[in-house]
C-alpha cells in the first residue's frame, strides 16, 4: 500500500536539492497523504542532549508559542521517548494527551488533529533527529505503517545527513530563507485561496475565516496547507508577509 509513496518520495528528493521546508511540505501533501497528515516538523538532537525544532510545515504560530520548542533528553516527552526507545511513538487520543506526558495535560489543544506520531532519524545506528507529524484522523498503531514511517526516516537521513558523521549536533539543516516568487504564483491560487490568504493576512483564524465564508474549519485548514505549498512558505506568518509584500497589489479579491 505504501510502496508507491516511498518510491515517489525518493524520486522527489533525487530531482534536485530541496530546502527542508520543501521536503516537509511534500511529505505532508503527498507522501503522508494516506495518514491524513496536516503538518510535520523536524527536531535535531544536539551534543548537549537537547532536541530543538529546526523546520516545520503546516504548524501555526499559536501552536509554536504554546508548546516548547526544545526538550532535554532527561525529560519525559514523546520526542525524547522516540529517541530513547528508538521507536515510533503513537498518540491517537488528541485533544487529550496521555497521562504519561503530564506537562502537556494543561496546555490547550485546539487545532483539531486527532493523532500525533513521532519517530527517530538515525545515522549509522545513532539517533540524530526526530520527525513529528499531526494527522486529522485517528490512526491506530500498525506494523505496516510503522515500517512505512521508519522507511521515510531512513530516506530522510540518507538525503539530509549523507555528508556528516553519526555524532549529533554536527550539522544544522536550516538556513535563512529568501522568498522568491515568479509572476505565475498568484494565478496558481484559486479565487477562494486568494480570499483566504487575504483574510489570513488580516490576522483572522481558520475558524473565523470559515464562519465568514460559510465553510468548515477543516476545509479552510486544508486550503491553507495548499496555499503554503503554492507559496513555498512555512506557515501563516510567512504567507501573510508574502501576500502583503508581493501579492496584494495583484490580488483580484475584494472584501
Amino acid at each position: 500500500m505504501f510502496l508507491p509513496y516511498v518510491s515517489e518520495f525518493v524520486e522527489f528528493l533525487s530531482v534536485k536539492d530541496h530546502t527542508l521546508e520543501e521536503i516537509l511540505a511534500h511529505m505532508v501533501l503527498r507522501v503522508l497523504a494516506p495518514l491524513d497528515a496536516t503538518s510535520a516538523f523536524v527536531s535535531e538532537l544536539s551534543s548537549e542532549n537537547v532536541i530543538s525544532e529546526v523546520g516545520s510545515f503546516g504548524i501555526g504560530r499559536k501552536t509554536k508559542e504554546i508548546y516548547p520548542g526544545k526538550y532535554h533528553l532527561r525529560e519525559k516527552y514523546p520526542l525524547t521517548d522516540a529517541i530513547h526507545n528508538r521507536s515510533v511513538v503513537w498518540i491517537n487520543t488528541l485533544p487529550q494527551w496521555p497521562d504519561e506526558y503530564p506537562v502537556f495535560k494543561n496546555i490547550p489543544y485546539e487545532t483539531g488533529e486527532r493523532t500525533f506520531i513521532c519517530f527517530p532519524i538515525e545515522k549509522c545506528g545513532t539517533p540524530i533527529a526526530v520527525i513529528g507529524i499531526f494527522c486529522k484522523s485517528v490512526i491506530h498503531p500498525d506494523a505496516e505503517i510503522t515500517s512505512f514511517l521508519k522507511g521515510i526516516g531512513n530516506i530522510f537521513a540518507l538525503h539530509l545527513y549523507r555528508n556528516i558523521d553519526a555524532a549529533p549536533g554536527m550539522r544544522r539543516i536550516t538556513g535563512k530563507r529568501t522568498i522568491e516568487l515568479n509572476g505565475e504564483v498568484n494565478t496558481k491560487l484559486t479565487e477562494r485561496q486568494r480570499l483566504i490568504l487575504k483574510m489570513m493576512s488580516e490576522g483572522r483564524t481558520n475558524t473565523g475565516i470559515g464562519e465568514l465564508l460559510g465553510y468548515s474549519e477543516s476545509t479552510i485548514r486544508q486550503e491553507t496547507i495548499k496555499i503554503f505549498a503554492i507559496l513555498n512558505c512555512r506557515g501563516r506568518e510567512e504567507a501573510s508577509e508574502i501576500f502583503r509584500e508581493k501579492l496584494a497589489q495583484d490580488s483580484k479579491v475584494a472584501m
